[in-house]
């Protein structure tokens, strides 16, 4: 069942107050939601402050979709035009609908009492998230979000959407500066908490690696009692900022890596579109092959993570349910996804969001298929949030792109130019735009056997790839070639 409260109960969690009592039976609500347009009837509708504007002005329409009840904040009250056909006794009001959203979700995470997994970490956490879930599923049922939740809303949306029947739950917790990771910890309060790894995102808000790690680990103060801590042993900045941390007795501390560790990954290798392959090896002396239907090397260290985290979490998982978790494991929406647009030509969608860790590895692929005789192009958005430091990240990204020789390369937006200007004085056929579209334009125009694409979220990358697949797939409309093996990837 999921979360389900009377209005009597929503008020003195969230410390609300009616300003109209119903006359027959108590208001209860099934579920939540932020969003107008995902409410199907009966749920909490939560009105949240927005860049662009209130949830405040989306109250009516949620109404109209069946809402039972709504945490609103008093200037919702003084406007009348807002509270058109929304009924009095349905509304609890509230100081911040973002800290009684939070109160909520610690209320019910409390209440059902599930083991927790959260996961962090500046590169992996989304992915080695989805890995940790579909090892746990092999186990039992468990609640898991299916896009990256992990800010200041879905975090606690993510909390709000584990029921009774669920035996498990993995949170993902994101940050851009300090203290925000201890703000979300506080409401997930994990029983295991696993960083992937330290690299330089943000690091334009947060000014060097050490600060980065020591942002990440504000999980730590989240643990619960007797918690266990899954670290990166490969990672030397984590591991100099942890053993600065005050020590914590009742903290168990596990490691991963590909020299040392309770579970050590090794002898990973590219079955190009096939996948990869590779071997963990527990302390303990059993190891698996493990064989996984995703592109890059690197995510053999993402799979230890959550190997090792989901032992953690529950710990009879055995090496098969393991094993057949991470084989069936489906990469998430944007990231190294594979989409066949035709006989010649494949698409490598890696849009969802760029770090100069990410860019790297996502480089390794391209090198990997170049490296089999396959042609390769490339768009390339700018890696933003790198502050003081872009030029040098942009810089040293062209230089690896100069190396790789591709058939081509588009940068797209600000600093991007770096990378087109540092190919072009190779040899290289260098274009430069400032918006995804005149990208797609250009790589349409432009022949390659694979086409890879990497950007910051921000940069807009996913209109590129949605315009090129939407040419091949109206070209197929009309008559011209049939587009083979377009995948449905998992939102």
């Amino acid at each position: 069942m999921t979360i389900t409260l009377s209005k009597q109960e929503l008020a003195s969690i969230t410390n609300g107050r009616s300003i109209k009592e119903a006359d027959a039976r108590p208001i209860v609500f099934m579920g939540v939601e932020y969003d107008s347009r995902q409410i199907r009837g009966g749920e909490l509708f939560i009105a949240l402050k927005g860049k662009g504007t209130h949830g405040h002005h989306f109250v009516s329409e949620a109404s109209k979709r069946g809402a039972a009840l709504f945490l609103v904040e008093p200037s919702f009250l003084e406007d009348t035009a807002l509270m058109v056909g929304v009924e009095e006794e349905r509304l609890v009001v509230v100081e911040d609908t973002l800290e009684a959203f939070r109160a909520v979700a610690s209320w019910w995470r409390d209440h059902l009492g599930l083991p927790v997994l959260a996961i962090t970490g500046s590169v992996g956490k989304t992915t080695t998230k989805e890995m940790a879930a579909s090892i746990l599923l092999q186990s039992g049922p468990g609640s898991y979000s299916l896009k990256s939740y992990n800010n200041h809303v879905g975090v606690p949306y993510t909390l709000c959407q584990m029921t009774k029947e669920h035996q498990w739950a993995v949170v993902e917790v994101g940050m851009n500066h300090a203290g925000e990771i201890r703000n979300l910890i506080s409401i997930v309060k994990p029983d295991v908490a696993a960083i992937t790894r330290i690299a330089d995102v943000h690091i334009g808000n947060l000014g060097s690696r050490d600060a980065i790690a020591q942002a990440k680990l504000e999980i730590v103060e989240g643990l619960k009692i007797g918690g266990t801590l899954i670290l990166n042993g490969d990672d030397e900045v984590l591991e100099r900022n942890f053993n600065a941390l005050p020590p914590r007795s009742d903290l168990k501390v596990l490691r991963f890596g590909s020299t040392t560790g309770s579970l050590r990954y090794g002898d990973a290798r590219s079955k190009l579109l096939e996948g990869i392959a590779f071997k963990l090896m527990w302390e303990t002396g059993e190891a698996l092959d493990i064989e996984m239907p995703v592109l890059g090397v690197h995510n053999a260290m993402n799979a230890a993570c959550a190997a090792i985290a989901g032992r953690a979490l529950v710990p009879h998982l055995s090496d098969q349910q393991i094993e057949r978790g991470l084989r069936r494991f489906i990469a998430p929406l944007a990231r190294l996804n594979v989409k066949h647009l035709a006989e010649d030509f494949t698409l490598i969608d890696d849009s969802y969001n760029a770090s100069p860790a990410g860019v790297e590895a996502m480089l390794a692929v391209a090198k990997s298929i170049s490296d089999e005789g396959s042609s390769v192009g490339l768009i390339l958005g700018e890696m933003r949030e790198q502050g003081d430091f872009s030029q040098g990240a942009h810089t040293k990204i062209g230089n690896i792109v100069a190396a790789l020789k591709p058939e081509y390369i588009i940068t797209v937006a600000g600093d991007a130019s770096i990378i087109s200007r540092i190919a072009g004085e190779q040899g290289i056929e260098a274009r430069h735009f400032e918006t995804p579209e005149e990208a797609a334009d250009e790589a349409l125009q432009r022949r390659s056997r694979y086409l890879l694409v990497k950007g910051s979220l921000s940069v807009g990358l996913g209109r590129a790839v949605e315009r090129i697949v939407a040419h091949y797939e109206n070209h197929y409309r009309d008559g011209g070639p049939q587009v083979e093996n377009l995948e449905h990837i998992k939102a």
